[in-house]
Parts: C-alpha cells; structure tokens; sequence
C-alpha cells in the first residue's frame, strides 16, 4: 500500500490528474483530522499528529492548509456539506412545501442534539464555528437560507403571494429558529431540562403561523 506521501511524489498525467490527486490526499488529511477531532476535540488535535498517521511532513500538510485552523474550518465545512446534502434532498422531495420546510427544520435541530449527545466533540468544534464567526459557517448559513427561500417561494407560488422577499423571509425563519439550531443555545437549553421537544414543536408553529400557514 502506497503511503500519502508515496502518492504525492507519483507523476500525474497532467493538471486534471494532478487536481485529482490533491483532492484526494486532502480529503485524506480532513479524514484522519477529523478522526482525531472526534476522539480528543480539536483544540488537542495537531498538524504533527496528522503529519505522522500519514507518514507525511507537516510541510506537505500546509501546502493544503496553510494553517491549522484551515484543518478545523476544512472539517467543519464537510460535515456542513453533508447536512446540506441532506435537507436539499428533503427539500426536493414530494411533500408539500410546507410539510419539506417542517421536516428539515426538525432534521437540523436533531442534527445538533444528537452530535451534542454522540459527537460532543464534534459539538465543540460547531460551537466554536458558530462562536467565533468562520467564514464557512457563514456560507453554510446563506446556503442554507437559499434551500429555505426556494421552499417559500414554491408556498408562495402555491397560495398565490407575491414571490418578493423570500430572501428575506428566509432569513427571518433562520433567525426565528436560531434558539434550536445554534450549537450553544441548544446545550443551553438541555442542560436546563427544558421540554425541548414541546418548545420546539410550539417555535415551529409560530414560524408556519406567521408565514401564513396553518398546519403543515
């Protein structure tokens, strides 16, 4: 079996293939960060670590991450990757907009409880995201929105409102439900012993109430 660094040092076949190969050694390096960060969190994880599990130098580690904190943002945005990949499904399947914008709503929230309860390392990192503002939580942020607008602009579509706004409106749903989907403030409200689910299911309603619908 080739070693990571063995790989780097294979002839490529031109820039395709050399593209090819550094995605591939790149996400090998967020797998084995990411391995480390689920194990002992990422404020001990280290770029040697990671270095030396590859057999690879910590210089061929910087040429794809140019910082440590380049690792942690490069993790955080895969596993966002992945929540995304899941509510675009949800949000192009063949329920009723307002029933697919309830559904993925429920799926974040559970998204941050259960890595709270399973992955709390993982939580970690997502309060850190959040807490210090990385630029990719803000992207996933605005992708994440952009799923919200096209649901409501296919509600929109459905009662025969104006399509102005859903940007806005999409927003104003993120902003709403943030007490559910901020890593934080979940935790909060756990360790409180709040009937989360019931408060929840109350937030929920008063979105669908003030976006006009009456049940989902």
């Amino acid at each position: 079996m080739l070693a990571a660094s063995d790989t780097l040092a294979m002839p490529s076949d031109g820039p395709r293939s050399r593209r090819g190969e550094d995605a591939k050694i790149r996400n090998l390096i967020l797998n084995h960060a990411e391995a480390y960060i689920r194990r002992i969190g990422h404020k001990k994880t280290n770029v040697a670590d990671i270095a030396d599990n590859l057999d690879m130098s910590r210089a061929n580690i910087y040429r794809f991450f140019p910082t440590r904190a380049a690792i942690d943002h490069g993790v955080f945005a895969r596993l966002t990757d992945e929540t995304l990949s899941a509510i675009t499904h949800i949000a192009g399947g063949p329920d009723t907009a307002p029933t697919r914008l309830v559904t993925i709503l429920q799926v974040l929230h559970r998204r941050v409880r259960d890595d709270l309860i399973h992955a709390p390392n993982i939580h970690a990192l997502y309060v850190a995201a959040y807490l210090d503002n990385w630029i990719v939580t803000r992207l996933y942020l605005q992708r994440l929105t952009a799923i919200l607008a096209k649901i409501l602009r296919e509600m929109n579509a459905s009662s025969k409102q104006s399509n102005d706004g859903s940007a806005e409106t999409a927003q104003a749903v993120v902003d709403a439900m943030n007490p559910f989907l901020h890593p934080l403030l979940v935790e909060l409200r756990l360790k409180n012993q709040n009937d989360v689910d019931m408060e929840l299911r109350g937030q929920i309603a008063f979105v669908l109430s003030a976006l006009g619908v009456r049940e989902a």
